[in-house]
């Protein structure tokens, strides 16, 4: 086996809005290095101070060293064909995944991750932190050394180096499960696999006779289609359906929200073969206030053909339910249990009087509507701002009652694409929820 054992520094925490700052690669044949290489890259942005502090790399360090896209065919030759290797593989990688997707390509290798191989073949450690399983496993880094590309790298060639040398039964075993080989479709190009992109976006799956069977939403596209070649099992529908994609094709989203709406359009638009409950999906249900004798506002749930003006609508009578419980526990912060137990409910009879007593029907009456418009849209015009598909673009989000939903990405300024959906009533339900989930700041444009 070849492999490269990488390490980066970077300026942060996330490869979405951070840069590069260090790389280091060690190239393996088997347990023996072959060729090594490091450089310290440009990021062509401030690196913040407690980074700088973290790994010792000053911006003026930095500031003569090469930019990424004149180190990247570097990296691409000493990794091609070779296991990608890191200490916690995932975050090196996102961020090498990250640079070359800015420069306009796609960066693909096969994934080994030594904590996760360290946890199952040297069990038993409290830690598995860089620093404190090579303390534990007498792998010394030096100060000046800890949180630079080159001497972590170096310490993680050791650490792998011990993980094979153990029985090396286990270590293939093991190393096959972390990979998980995908058992591709018979008609399936899988270049067309390792070309998606991990970003978050709506996919397409389509048979050999160009017919569109699916169509799903991800905030990782990569991550989510490799879900759907894992199926085993011959004679399941899952598999079935799995052994019939052809073609993948998809469309970057820049945020999960994006994704979601873009997704119930397109479902309903195309009616794929497979995506029959999204197809369908439909609220017939409402819940409604009304006032009771001693005026106080409580809720019903009706069917939506008796009273279609109402707003809060919902799939079942248990949706509608839960509806209800969120909107008391907005309003008071008591939690309507939905149990057969009579004490619980007690309870939060016993309770709910006490807010009627101590508030008086307005008051009362007052907050239950605040929670119960706030399972609404926010207003009839108003505006989320969200991350775009690449650096330095956004995405704005716009509804208008009557109107089309608007997506617009906006890059220095310009509209770049717009896309605009029906507003089903998927939309609203998928807004109002995402809103209520996340506490995303909303521009309101009636004031």
């Amino acid at each position: 086996m070849k492999y490269s054992v990488i390490d980066i520094e970077t300026t942060g925490g996330r490869s979405r809005g951070n840069k590069i700052t260090e790389i280091a690669i060690i190239n393996m044949d088997d347990d023996q290095v072959v060729e090594e290489y490091s450089t310290l890259i440009n990021p062509e942005r401030n690196i913040p101070i407690q980074i700088q502090y973290l790994t010792g790399i000053t911006n003026e360090m930095v500031q003569h060293a090469p930019k990424f896209f004149e180190v990247a065919k570097k990296i691409v030759q000493m990794t091609e064909d070779r296991v990608f290797v890191a200490h916690n593989v995932h975050f090196d990688y996102s961020f090498l995944q990250q640079e070359f997707r800015d420069l306009g390509f796609t960066y693909s290798r096969e994934l080994l991750c030594t904590v996760r191989l360290a946890r199952k073949i040297i069990p038993g450690h409290k830690s598995y932190s860089l620093g404190k399983i090579c303390s534990d496993l007498e792998i010394e880094i030096k100060s000046e050394d800890r949180h630079r590309a080159m001497g972590d790298a170096a310490a993680t060639v050791q650490l792998f180096q011990q993980i094979q040398a153990k029985e090396s039964k286990t270590f293939d075993e093991i190393f096959k499960d972390l990979n998980d080989k995908i058992n591709f479709p018979p008609y399936f190009n899988e270049k067309s696999f390792y070309a998606l992109p991990s970003t978050p976006g709506v996919y397409y799956l389509w048979d050999k006779e160009k017919r569109l069977l699916y169509i799903g939403k991800a905030k990782d596209i990569k991550k989510r289609v490799r879900q759907h070649f894992k199926v085993t099992g011959e004679k399941s529908k899952e598999y079935l359906f799995k052994n019939n994609i052809s073609e993948i094709t998809y469309k970057e989203m820049g945020n999960e929200l994006n994704a979601l709406l873009f997704e119930a359009s397109e479902i309903k638009k195309h009616k794929p073969i497979y995506n029959q409950a999204l197809r369908k999906r439909y609220y017939p249900y409402f819940i409604y206030p009304r006032e009771s004798q001693t005026g106080h506002i409580e809720f019903n749930v009706k069917k939506r053909d008796e009273f279609e003006d109402n707003v809060i609508k919902a799939g079942s009578k248990r949706s509608a339910n839960s509806l209800i419980r969120k909107i008391y526990k907005k309003a008071f912060g008591l939690d309507k249990l939905d149990v057969p137990k009579e004490e619980l409910a007690l309870i939060f009879e016993q309770q709910l009087a006490l807010f009627k007593t101590t508030l008086g029907v307005e008051k009362y009456n007052h907050k239950l509507m605040k929670a119960y418009h706030s399972m609404d849209y926010p207003s009839q015009h108003f505006q989320l701002e969200m991350p775009g598909r690449k650096k330095k673009e956004i995405s704005l989000i716009t509804y208008e009652a009557g109107e089309k939903l608007r997506i617009e990405f906006i890059r220095e300024g310009e509209i770049v694409e717009e896309i605009c959906l029906p507003t089903y009533e998927d939309t609203r339900q998928i807004l109002v929820q995402f809103l209520q989930k996340k506490k995303l700041k909303v521009h309101n444009l009636e004031e």
